[in-house]
């Protein structure tokens, strides 16, 4: 297999982890904070659910970071 096709399918693989993640990331904790959750009990699992937010959104992060700094897009030479 072509080096730079595997190049380019990690790089979409990366991006598409980083932005599916991250909506169902929003989508999970508004369906929890919303109607989940009573909000007399807030206050108590913030800490659990401040945890679960910073691995969730970091492991975005870095999926996006690696991204950017091991895959970068290279110029294609168009044929003439």
């Amino acid at each position: 297999m072509n080096k730079l096709k595997v190049k380019q399918s990690v790089r979409t693989a990366l991006l598409l982890y980083a932005i599916l993640i991250g909506i169902s990331g929003i989508i999970m904790f508004s369906v929890l904070l919303l109607w989940v959750i009573p909000k007399d009990q807030i206050p108590i699992v913030v800490v659990p659910l401040s945890a679960m937010a910073l691995f969730l959104f970091g492991s975005c992060a870095i999926a996006l970071i690696l991204r950017m700094k091991f895959f970068r897009k290279q110029e294609i030479p168009h044929d003439q």
